[in-house]
């Protein structure tokens, strides 16, 4: 008996069927939460580059709103169109009044399961430079 025990190595078939198991379940959280996160990133840079452009290009809300939906347009960010983006980017003042903030706020989700959703909320302000 002893002989036996000693002999025994390696991992069983029942520990290979667990790892792989838990492998999939993290590829499957990866693959389906990833365009949301990309997306996500996708509208900070899309904020940045707005803050990035010139003064004169960006005097009103609906400039802002227009800079935001192209730069949205090239970074792969297909949630907002012209008719979503009055709801979604705005344009907030700070208590004092001298200090002006681009704010985008929304909500996209992806099906995990039957019934089972991952949403990613973005609620993200960012100063505009020059207090416009």
């Amino acid at each position: 008996m002893r002989n036996f025990r000693k002999k025994q190595t390696g991992i069983t078939i029942i520990s290979i069927i667990i790892m792989i198991g838990i492998f999939a379940c993290f590829l499957t959280f990866g693959l389906r939460l990833f365009p949301l996160y990309n997306e996500y990133l996708g509208v900070k840079s899309s904020m940045e580059s707005v803050l990035n452009q010139p003064a004169e290009k960006r005097k009103t809300i609906k400039d802002i709103r227009k800079l935001f939906l192209k730069s949205a347009g090239l970074n792969s960010v297909y949630y907002f169109n012209g008719d979503n983006v009055k709801d979604h980017v705005n344009l907030k003042k700070s208590k004092d009044g001298k200090k002006k903030y681009l704010h985008v706020q929304y909500e996209n989700s992806n099906k995990l399961f039957k019934n089972i959703f991952l949403t990613v909320k973005t609620d993200e302000t960012m100063e505009i430079p020059g207090g416009k």
